[in-house]
């Protein structure tokens, strides 16, 4: 099997070593309040954020920033480029609306960094601390020579996954169950993924401010089982 299918697996699997388990962005807030009782739940709640939610934002930066690692790569205009970069990044994670959500973001890209390292690709600007997940993850699609497309369906599969993960240990559901939910959002999660690459980043939105709303509750609360 090539080394890029396997990185392609590793991405997608909720037990990549980055810390993404560690998450829930916000769903202990939604359990509170008592919107996460049951499987429907959840799938309701993915669903809603891959239609109208951040996620959509940061996907479409994944080409963004994949296009310039393209640049880069011919040495085309580097000092500008590398300025792009460095601003659509920083744009990104000030996007998200909670230090929390922003702290999650940097330390799975900088384990994401050097993860990808490890297979003896050097990242462009390792001094920078504030590097978003979607950077960290569009680099190691570019040096693994992973297509725009899977780039895509794999980081918003990663996405559902490790929200499902964190899901079952959250409320009566069963891994079975999880399985099937992922199963049933294959066809969505393709559908997104085509209309993220047809779109402008200009003409994508956010609307999804219950998730934001439970993020920023999470820190809140009394008890909890995931950072936020």
């Amino acid at each position: 099997m090539k080394k890029n299918h396997l990185v392609k697996y590793l991405l997608i699997s909720p037990s990549l070593p980055v810390g993404g388990f560690c998450y829930s962005e916000g769903l202990e807030s939604y359990l509170k309040i008592k919107n996460l009782e049951k499987s429907d739940h959840i799938s309701d709640l993915i669903t809603n954020e891959l239609k109208i939610g951040q996620i959509r934002i940061e996907a479409k930066c994944l080409i963004e920033f994949f296009d310039i690692f393209v640049e880069l790569k011919v040495a085309n205009n580097v000092k500008n480029n590398k300025r792009r970069l460095l601003s659509l990044d920083k744009w990104l994670l000030s996007f998200r609306d909670t230090v929390e959500i922003r702290d999650q973001q940097t330390q799975m890209a900088k384990s994401l960094f050097e993860l990808t390292k490890e297979f003896g690709f050097d990242y462009l600007y390792e001094k920078n601390k504030n590097i978003s997940w979607s950077l960290a993850w569009s680099w190691a699609c570019f040096s693994f020579q992973i297509n725009k497309i899977e780039m895509i369906e794999n980081f918003i599969y990663a996405w559902t996954a490790n929200q499902l993960s964190a899901a079952i240990r959250l409320i009566p559901m069963g891994s079975i169950k999880a399985q099937t939910i992922q199963l049933e959002l294959l066809d969505l999660i393709s559908e997104v993924t085509q209309e993220i690459v047809d779109s402008n980043i200009n003409d994508l939105y956010v609307g999804n401010i219950n998730l934001s709303m439970a993020q920023q509750n999470h820190n809140d609360l009394y008890t909890k089982l995931f950072r936020n």
